[in-house]
Formats: C-alpha cells, sequence, structure tokens
C-alpha cells in the first residue's frame, strides 16, 4: 500500500526535477543544459508514475 513514503518521494522528484530546469539555463555548455532538461523531464515522469499508481491504489478504496 502506498503510504505518505510515497507522496513525500514524489515531491521530491517534483523538487529535483524544478532544480535541473531552473539550473539548466545557467549551464555553459549547451550539453549540459540538454542534459539537465532530459533529467527533469524523467524526473517528472517519474513523479508521474507514482502518482498514477496511489491514484490507482486509492480508486478501489473509494468504491467500496
Amino acid at each position: 500500500m502506498m503510504t505518505e513514503t510515497t507522496i513525500g518521494a514524489i515531491a521530491r522528484l517534483e523538487e529535483l526535477a524544478a532544480w535541473h530546469r531552473i539550473n539548466a539555463s545557467h549551464a555553459g555548455a549547451t550539453w549540459v543544459w540538454d542534459a539537465r532538461l532530459r533529467t527533469a523531464e524523467e524526473l517528472e515522469r517519474r513523479a508521474a508514475d507514482l502518482r498514477a499508481k496511489l491514484r490507482s491504489a486509492r480508486e478501489p478504496a473509494q468504491a467500496a
């Protein structure tokens, strides 16, 4: 069962993604900028996946 730990993990992934997006603009090299944006996108995908799993885990309980 998903718990507050999952909610905390989602928040942390979103914070890390935001950090990478913000710091991409400070990158001195194009490859660093690209890498930070790709990392941000991956972290956002992982957060979205966890959020979807959390939502689906809650649905059966709400239907009962």
